[in-house]
C-alpha cells in the first residue's frame, strides 16, 4: 500500500462473537498492534450490553501484567470477575485494577499495579472494544438487531478470514458500484448511497450470480455504523441479515468477520444447509474482493469516472474517524 491511513480509526470493532467465550473462558487476542486478553467473568453486565443466556459480562484488558510482563491470555484464569496471571497469581478485575497479591496480604498494592480496561459492548451475538487514540469515550451506541434471538430466525452462521490490507479498502466497498459486475458478476439495477453522522448507507437493487449456480433477485440496505461494523438488511430468496466486520490486527493485516441469518422456512436441518451455503457464497465474494486488495497499491487522488459511485464522498466520511493526534501521541500508540 502507498499513502495508507496511519494509526487506527476511533470505533468500536467486533474482537469475539459471544459463542467464543463461555463463562469463565479466556481468550487471547492481537488487535490495534497490541496484546489483548478477552475473558467472561460472573458479574452481570450493565443492562443492554449483554445479550440473553447465562454468563456474566465480558471484560477486555490489554494483555501483559504490570508486574512482571507475563502475558494475562496465555493460562491466565478466571477468578469470580477477576482475571489471575499465571506468573505470580496476581488477579485484575474488569477496570484493570489490582485486587489481590496472594503473598503481599495485608500490604499496600502497589499504584502502578493496573492494566488498561477497553471499554465494550455485547450486542446481537458479537463482543464489540471501543478504540480511540486520544482516550475519548464512545460517541455512538451500536444498534439492537431486532431479529437476533427471534424463534423466527436462524441464529449467525459465522466466519473469519484474515486479510493482508488495512480497513479503508473494505469500507471502500460501500460507495464502489463499478466493481460488482466486474469482480462479482452482480447486475445492478440501482445503486444509491447516504452518508450521516456515523452511519454511512448503501441502497442497491439487482441481481446476483452465485458462484454455485443459479440466480438470486435482491433489494438491500447495508448500514456501516462507525468505521468497522455493517449490518445488511436484504429481500432475496431467503430473507436475511448479513454482518461484515473488520478489525485492525496491525497496520497492514486485519480480521474480517462475517455471519449471516436467515428467516426460517423450513426445519432447522434445512435452515443450516441453507445458512451455509449463504456463508460458502459470501467467504468465495469475499476471495474474489481478498485477491484485488491484498495485491493493489492505494490512490490518494484516483482518476475516477461518473460511473464509478461517491467514492469521494465515502472517503470524506471516513476521514471523521482518524482524529488528530500530536506526533508524540502516535509513537507512543504504536510502541505500546
Amino acid at each position: 500500500m502507498t499513502a495508507a491511513p496511519s494509526g487506527y480509526a476511533t470505533g468500536w470493532f467486533v474482537v469475539a462473537t459471544s459463542a467464543e467465550l463461555a463463562p469463565g473462558e479466556v481468550r487471547s487476542l492481537t488487535y490495534f498492534g497490541r496484546r489483548l486478553v478477552a475473558y467472561r467473568g460472573a458479574a452481570p453486565a450493565r443492562d443492554g450490553d449483554r445479550d440473553a443466556g447465562g454468563g456474566g459480562a465480558v471484560r477486555v484488558l490489554d494483555a501483559y501484567c504490570p508486574h512482571l510482563g507475563a502475558d494475562l491470555g496465555v493460562g491466565g484464569t478466571v477468578v469470580d470477575d477477576t482475571i489471575r496471571c499465571p506468573f505470580h497469581a496476581w488477579r485484575f478485575a474488569g477496570d484493570g485494577s489490582c485486587v489481590e497479591i496472594p503473598y503481599n496480604r495485608g500490604a499496600r498494592l502497589p499504584v502502578r499495579a493496573c492494566v488498561k480496561a477497553w471499554p465494550v459492548r455485547e450486542r446481537n451475538g458479537f463482543v464489540f472494544v471501543w478504540h480511540d487514540r486520544l482516550g475519548r469515550p464512545p460517541s455512538y451506541e451500536i444498534p439492537v438487531i431486532a431479529e437476533h434471538g427471534s424463534p423466527a430466525w436462524t441464529d449467525w452462521t459465522t466466519n473469519k478470514i484474515t486479510i493482508r490490507t488495512q480497513p479503508r479498502e473494505i469500507v471502500e466497498n460501500v460507495a464502489d458500484k463499478g466493481h460488482f459486475p466486474a469482480v462479482h458478476g452482480t447486475h445492478i439495477d440501482e445503486f444509491d448511497n447516504e452518508f450521516v453522522d456515523h452511519m454511512a448507507v448503501q441502497r442497491s437493487a439487482g441481481i446476483a450470480y452465485p458462484r454455485g449456480g443459479g440466480s438470486d433477485r435482491f433489494k438491500l440496505t447495508a448500514t456501516y455504523y462507525g468505521p468497522a461494523y455493517q449490518v445488511t438488511e436484504m429481500e432475496s430468496f431467503l430473507p436475511n441479515r448479513l454482518v461484515n466486520a473488520h478489525t485492525p490486527i496491525d497496520e497492514h493485516t486485519l480480521d474480517l468477520r462475517f455471519g449471516v441469518m436467515l428467516e426460517k422456512v423450513g426445519g432447522d436441518a434445512k435452515m443450516a444447509r441453507y445458512a451455509a451455503a449463504y456463508v460458502d457464497n459470501l467467504q468465495r465474494g469475499f476471495a474474489e474482493d481478498v485477491q484485488v486488495w491484498e495485491h493493489k497499491v492505494w490512490r490518494d487522488r484516483p482518476a475516477l469516472c461518473d460511473g464509478d459511485g461517491p467514492i469521494g464522498a465515502l472517503r470524506r466520511w471516513y476521514r471523521q474517524f482518524y482524529p488528530e493526534a500530536p506526533a508524540a501521541a502516535g509513537a507512543e500508540e504504536q510502541a505500546r
